[in-house]
C-alpha cells in the first residue's frame, strides 16, 4: 500500500508538469458534461477516506450517497467521517487516516484558511489528497493533488441574475449567507454584488445574515425580517436557509425565495411554492468525481485539468420536472 502511495504521489507530481505542455493530455482522462468517470472495478484494493464539514441537511446526504455509489463502482473501500463543523476534528481526521495508510482522502474543509498544512503533511506522506466542494486557501500550495466543487461565483451570478429578472430591476431584497469565512459563501455573495452592480433600483435594505446553512435558523431570522421590512425578494447561498425563509413566508407568499444546490427539500419547496427557484451544483457529482479523479492518479494515469467544476443550472418550476 505504501508503494502505492508514493508512486501516486509522483504520478500526481508529473501531472501538475504535463499541465503545462497542453500536448501532453491527449489520453488523459477528461470531464464530459461535468462528470469524471475512472471505469468499474479500477479502484479495487484502495481505502479511501472521505471526510465531510458536516452531515446536517440534504446537501451533504446527497454528497454522501453520490460517494458510496461511486466507491461501490470503483470497488473502492470508502470511510465516511463528518468533523460536526470543528476544523480540529477535521485535522485530528486526516491524521488519523494518513496513520491508518489511506490511499486517498477526499475533504470538504471546515476552515478554508485551516486545513493547508494538515493536507500537505498527508501529501508528504504520499496520499492523494482531493479538496471538494469549498476550496482550501491557496490549495495549489499544499500537495493537494485535485480540486472538486462549483463555480461558486458563477452560481451566486446565476441566481442573483434570476432574481433580478423577476423583480424587473427594482424591489427590496435581503440575504441569507452561510458560515462567515466560509470560502464558498464568500464566492456566491461575490456573485451577487458583480449582478447588483447593474442593478442600481435593487436594494439590500438589512445586512447579509449569517445563518450557517441552518433551516431553523434561517426561518426564525425571515420571520423577524418579515415583522419588520417590506422585502420582495429573499436571496439564500443554500437550498436549506431558502427552505427555512420559505417556511417562515408560507406558500405563494408573493416574495421571490432562492437557493443553491438543488437539494431535493428544495425540490420539494419549489414545488409547492416556498421557493421560486435554486442553482443546482450537483455536490453529489463533486464527491463522484473526486473519488473518480483520486483512483485515476493513483492508477498512475493522468487527469486533463486538477480543477474540476461542476456545471451550474438554474431550476424552477418551468424545468424542475427534468432534475428528479
Amino acid at each position: 500500500m505504501k508503494t502505492r502511495k508514493i508512486l501516486s504521489c509522483a504520478a500526481a507530481g508529473v501531472m501538475a508538469v504535463s499541465m503545462l505542455a497542453g500536448s501532453a493530455f491527449a489520453d488523459a482522462a477528461k470531464m464530459e458534461n461535468g462528470v469524471l468517470r475512472a471505469g468499474e472495478g479500477k479502484g479495487e484494493g484502495y481505502k479511501i477516506a472521505l471526510l465531510q464539514a458536516h452531515q446536517l441537511n440534504a446537501f451533504q446526504i446527497g454528497i454522501t450517497e453520490a460517494a458510496e455509489a461511486a466507491a461501490k463502482e470503483l470497488g473502492v473501500e470508502l470511510k465516511v467521517l463528518s468533523s460536526d463543523q470543528d476544523a480540529y476534528t477535521q485535522i485530528s481526521q486526516i491524521e488519523q487516516c494518513v496513520a491508518e495508510e489511506y490511499d486517498a482522502i477526499l475533504f470538504e474543509p471546515v476552515d478554508p484558511d485551516a486545513l493547508g498544512d494538515a493536507a500537505k503533511a498527508a501529501a508528504d506522506e504520499g496520499v492523494i489528497m482531493v479538496n471538494i466542494v469549498s476550496a482550501c486557501t491557496d490549495w495549489q500550495d499544499y500537495g493537494i493533488a485535485v480540486l472538486s466543487c462549483g463555480d461558486n461565483v458563477t452560481a451566486g451570478e446565476t441566481e442573483m441574475k434570476a432574481v433580478a429578472e423577476k423583480l424587473e430591476g427594482k424591489g427590496n431584497i435581503a440575504i441569507l449567507t452561510g458560515p462567515s469565512g466560509d470560502s464558498g459563501g464568500l464566492q456566491r455573495l461575490e456573485g451577487y454584488e458583480n449582478i447588483l452592480k447593474d442593478y442600481p433600483d435593487i436594494v439590500q435594505v438589512v445586512e447579509p445574515a449569517d445563518c450557517g446553512w441552518d433551516t431553523a435558523s434561517a426561518q426564525s431570522t425571515v420571520e423577524s425580517w418579515l415583522s419588520a421590512y417590506e422585502l420582495d425578494a429573499i436571496v439564500c447561498e443554500n437550498d436549506g436557509m431558502a427552505v427555512g425563509a420559505g417556511n417562515a413566508a408560507g406558500k405563494d407568499s408573493g416574495i421571490i425565495i432562492t437557493g443553491v444546490d438543488g437539494t431535493p427539500d428544495g425540490f420539494e419547496a419549489i414545488k409547492d411554492g416556498r421557493m421560486t427557484g435554486t442553482v443546482s451544483q450537483n455536490g453529489g457529482e463533486m464527491a463522484a468525481n473526486g473519488l473518480n479523479a483520486a483512483v485515476i492518479l493513483l492508477n498512475g494515469e493522468e487527469l486533463e485539468t486538477n480543477e474540476l467544476i461542476t456545471m451550474n443550472t438554474w431550476i424552477d418550476k418551468e424545468n424542475i420536472a427534468d432534475f428528479e
